[in-house]
């Protein structure tokens, strides 16, 4: 036999195996060299070895039978007979338990990634090709006899086979070792790995973006977990894989799984994928509401206990959680529908576990915040109730106070006997609780506050008298310009906490009692002068002339000063007060 002969026959065969050239030296196809080796160990014929026949390369065994089923060398290459005795070119060599590739030049491959087509291309999720790695000995790797995935490391990186060595790629599932079908964007959902595309197939550590198709994202209760993805079936998600390539996952559906990632925290849900912007620790909301429940959960809305189970992790392409300090966003659907509607956003701070403050009073840097049941931070001039953090806004549809009358009203009545107190929280962004002296716009106007600076009840509006001066609600009372003065009426009763508020005019003041009327008399005379020895007026030079009982009315001016002594104070609608020794206002006359 001559090596020409053994040239002609290779050009005969036509075929080729794709050689992968991706993450490894490969061998290239038969070269001169190696042809010439063949050649010269098989150009004799004799009573065994090689022969040309028939176009095609066999072997003769000793005993004169062709060899078959069988690998036989030439040189420092490996060829195969098939069962007819004849040489295997191009193609996948099952062999007992063991699959190997023979090239067009009949070598057995070793050390290189092999291309074979695949018999099932076309059908529903299956490649044109599949990729295999033989090793050193011509072996494919194969997952073995293992029920699970056994990763196998090429060149640093690692890869998945299944039981006949085809390289699996995509989402595979590792109880199965199978590559999942992805045809509808669904196989993250089973999938514990991810291995690259079809032409890839290393598996994935770190972070890794895909296109989904999420069903479940799309229903009601998946708003607790991450309502960020509510809204659309086709999704774009983030997903981690640890560095034994298996996803970050949830143990349970109702529930989210945290892990930290370069120092800072991230939650995934049962599929793996990651959460964003707010999301219902269920495992918290259940524990701090005391129930077992979840539809129990979901019927709290807005209380502090339900509102501290709630996080945030950022934008859907950042998710990082706010694991603590504040932040302002548009609230949770499921934390404040109104808000949520509105788009209104608001600031929150997180704790050190990311879980926010709610419905109750914070010390933060040195600084005293409040927080609404929902989390929000308040800010501006608020009433609030400290037992079950009930706040009432200066534009509450039914206790209104932003005007000077409506807050006295408010703040006199319905507020003070509620046990609801004053505070201010600075204006726009600030939030801090302020204390002491400070001045505050109603309606345009300014008003003058004083709020405690110690004790239990730090920041909450001075009632009653302060320094010689009166306060409602932290306000000071002060009569109009135009008044010059007015009185003020205590109004609280004697278990609750002092209040006073301005009355009118004088004819409010006249009318607070009862068989009092305008006597210009000689006898009322006398009577005025009996009450309050300030009074020096004769009858004659009277126009009206009240008399009233003994009160404890005072008498305030425009810079809220009280007149705490004897004397007369003519207001801007021609009254004179007269208050006695102890400053109440026991006369009130209009001079004829």
């Amino acid at each position: 036999m001559q090596l020409r002969n053994f040239k002609k026959y290779f050009k005969k065969k036509k075929e080729s195996a794709f050689i992968m050239k991706k993450q490894t030296k490969l061998v290239a196809v038969l070269s001169t060299a190696a042809l010439l080796a063949i050649g010269a160990s098989m150009t004799s014929f004799a009573a065994t070895g090689w022969a040309e026949e028939d176009g095609t390369w066999v072997y003769y065994n000793r005993d004169g039978e062709r060899a078959t089923d069988s690998w036989k060398k030439s040189g420092n290459n490996w060829y195969y007979l098939d069962s007819d005795g004849e040489m295997a070119i191009d193609q996948l060599i099952e062999d007992g338990d063991n699959y190997y590739y023979v090239d067009i030049n009949g070598v057995m491959a070793s050390n290189q990634w092999v291309a074979i087509e695949n018999e099932d291309a076309g059908d529903d999720n299956e490649p044109e090709h599949y990729w295999y790695y033989f090793q050193a000995n011509g072996k494919a790797l194969t997952n073995g006899d293992n029920d699970k995935v056994s990763l196998k490391t090429i060149n640093g990186k690692k890869y998945a086979f299944d039981d006949e060595g085809k390289m699996l790629y995509g989402w595979v599932d590792d109880a199965s070792a199978e590559r999942l079908d992805n045809t509808d964007g669904d196989g993250f959902k089973d999938a514990d790995y991810y291995f690259g595309g079809e032409d890839d197939g290393a598996m994935t550590t770190g972070w890794l973006q895909i296109d989904i198709t999420y069903d479940e994202a799309i229903n009601d209760d998946y708003k607790y977990t991450a309502a960020a993805f509510n809204d659309d079936e086709d999704q774009t998600r983030w997903f981690y894989f640890k560095s034994n390539g298996k996803k970050v996952q949830s143990d349970s559906s109702d529930d989210t799984k945290e892990k930290t990632i370069n120092g800072k925290k991230y939650a995934f849900d049962q599929y793996g994928a990651m959460v964003a912007e707010w999301s219902l620790d269920i495992a918290k909301a259940t524990a701090n509401l005391g129930t077992n429940s979840t539809s129990a959960v979901e019927k709290t809305g807005n209380s502090a206990q339900y509102s501290k189970a709630w996080r945030y992790f950022n934008s859907v392409e950042d998710g990082a959680r706010v694991s603590k300090g504040w932040f302002k966003v548009v609230a949770a659907e499921y934390l404040n529908e109104g808000k949520y509607n509105d788009d209104e956003d608001a600031w929150y701070y997180a704790d050190g576990s990311g879980n926010l403050y709610a419905g109750e009073f914070k010390t933060i840097k040195g600084k005293k915040y409040a927080f609404r049941n929902d989390g929000r931070m308040v800010n501006g001039l608020k009433f609030i109730k400290e037992d079950g953090m009930s706040v009432r806004a200066d534009d509450d549809d039914d206790y209104a106070f932003d005007t000077e009358d409506d807050f006295i009203e408010s703040a006199s009545t319905y507020y003070n006997k509620n046990e609801y107190l004053c505070y201010y929280f600075g204006d726009g962004e600030d939030g801090s609780m302020k204390t002491n002296k400070t001045s505050i716009t109603i309606d345009g106007d300014n008003f003058n506050f004083y709020f405690e600076k110690s004790g239990s009840k730090k920041g909450s509006g001075v009632n009653g008298e302060k320094d010689d001066k009166y306060y409602l609600a932290g306000m000071l009372l002060k009569a109009g310009s135009d008044d010059k003065y007015q009185a003020i009426e205590k109004v609280s009763a004697a278990d609750e906490v002092e209040t006073w508020v301005k009355l009118a005019d004088a004819q409010t003041v006249i009318g607070k009692f009862e068989g009092v009327s305008n006597d210009v008399s000689d006898t009322n005379v006398a009577a005025a002068k009996t009450a309050a020895s300030s009074f020096n007026k004769k009858a004659e030079d009277l126009k009206e002339l009240y008399v009233l009982p003994e009160n404890d009315l005072k008498l305030i001016n425009t810079s809220g000063k009280v007149i705490d002594k004897k004397g007369k104070s003519k207001d801007g609608n021609d009254y004179v007060y007269v208050t006695d020794n102890s400053g109440v206002i026991r006369v009130i006359y209009v001079e004829d």
